[in-house]
């Protein structure tokens, strides 16, 4: 019965785009929420974890109209690469876990600098803070923002390659 419902639902060439783009919407959304309404300055592995889930919007919004138009096949083309995307961010995302929890070292160095044109650059420069890749913002349970990254994206991830196959069995009549 439940294996029933979960095909169903992985094979549905609308709802499989639409459940993505809400994931996508979701996962962006908060973290530039987090950046910009609680002052948590992302690090690069930060922000490299924000692309694929920009990807994801414009792929999904993409297989949503195909899906609309009666293009099932193009449809599981761009929820595969929904997929590919999710679980390239997931191995970002996986990636920075470590390095937050010292397992390795990370092999990017920077911080986030704001170029105001109003501000002496130098004094703007020893004023920033640079967000760390090794520091963690803010975590729940014991798991940071990377850390549920990476656990959504790496279970999204094999799920939405199941559903792209799914969805292209489906419009070939299986």
């Amino acid at each position: 019965m439940i294996a029933f419902f979960c095909k169903k639902i992985l094979s549905d060439s609308v709802l499989v785009p639409a459940g993505l783009l809400l994931l996508a919407v979701t996962a962006l959304g908060g973290a530039l929420t987090s950046q910009y309404a609680f002052g948590m300055n992302p690090c690069p592995l930060c922000i490299y974890q924000r692309w694929p889930y920009a990807i994801i919007i414009a792929l999904s919004v993409l297989a949503l109209l195909t899906s609309l138009k009666k293009k099932e096949k193009v449809t599981s083309a761009l929820v595969f690469l929904c997929g590919l995307a999710l679980l390239a961010g997931g191995v970002i995302a996986a990636y920075h876990t470590g390095v937050e929890q010292h397992w390795w070292k990370s092999f990017l160095e920077g911080c986030t600098i704001n170029f105001d044109a109003g501000k002496d650059l130098l004094k703007q420069i020893e004023s920033t803070r640079a967000a760390r890749c090794d520091e963690i913002p803010w975590s729940m349970f014991g798991i940071s923002m990377a850390g549920y990254n990476a656990i959504i994206s790496l279970i999204a991830g094999p799920l939405t390659l199941v559903a792209s196959l799914l969805i292209v069995r489906r419009a070939n009549g299986f």
